[in-house]
């Protein structure tokens, strides 16, 4: 496959250019290979990661988060090796972070929500997007007509191999609606209570926005980060190979 019309079908698929994000988006490290035989998935941009990559010579690795945010680094310590290990071995990095988290085919939020749907069998119920970030929106949210007792909401989590804290500050007993808000949403937490979201499904928190969810009665589960987000390699790596019929690997290695 040729390296330029992969990462421009990526690049189409996906809307990278409807996203305003700190992320840079796109190939981060090029090679100087234009055709692409082998493809990795990884969530990290690692050393690793790449130390992997590098033993199996793939020509092109896919991650969620990459080596270049919304600032610019300096090429030393760990920087540099990360970027040297690519460049020395002629490996391609490409990085697409928010795009991901909310495309509506193969993104995590709508297949959390999506396996929520199915594991409870709902019948009844409307999925919608929820929270605009300039301009798009990447969260969903379903509600549903049957009502889902809290205490089930532990097997769905160890179902999808989450390692989950749930904190039901809402003293709920069952539920008829779940948000799920990935990346770093709690500023908008407000939003979830004023809409009337039972449950808001997010990665990670740290012990200030916790504190917040508890002063607004907003029940919460932790999902953790790395866990919730393997799931678009395997979505996208699926849509790749139907589409393309590439030899593509997910490389699920957290530390």
């Amino acid at each position: 496959m040729n390296k330029t019309e992969l990462t421009i079908y990526i690049d189409e698929y996906l809307k990278i250019k409807d996203f305003q994000d700190w992320s840079k988006n796109w190939v981060q490290v090029d090679t100087t290979k234009q055709e692409i035989k082998k493809i990795w998935y990884a969530v990290d941009a690692s050393s690793y990661i790449f130390d992997s990559a590098i033993e199996e010579k793939i020509d092109l690795l896919l991650v969620h988060h990459g080596l270049f945010w919304g600032f610019d680094n300096v090429l030393t310590w760990l920087h540099y090796e990360r970027v040297s290990k690519l460049i020395k071995n002629d490996i391609a990095l490409y990085w697409v972070h928010l795009p991901l988290d909310a495309n509506e085919n193969v993104g995590n939020n709508i297949w959390i929500i999506n396996a929520f749907v199915s594991f409870f069998d709902l019948n009844d119920y409307s999925i919608e997007k929820f929270w605009l970030y300039h301009g798009e929106t990447i969260w969903y949210w379903v509600r549903f007509s049957q009502k889902i007792e809290i205490s089930r909401l532990k097997d769905f989590c160890e179902k999808m191999r989450f390692i989950f804290d749930f904190y039901n500050f809402w003293n709920l007993s069952e539920i008829s609606s779940f948000c799920v808000i990935s990346w770093g949403g709690w500023e908008d937490i407000n939003q979830a209570k004023e809409w009337w979201y039972d449950l808001y499904l997010t990665w990670e928190a740290a012990h200030h926005e916790l504190s917040s969810a508890k002063d607004i009665w907003q029940s919460v589960i932790l999902g953790w980060h790395y866990e919730t987000e393997t799931v678009w390699v395997r979505l996208l790596s699926d849509h790749l190979k139907e589409k393309f019929g590439m030899d593509i690997v997910f490389i699920d290695e957290k530390y």
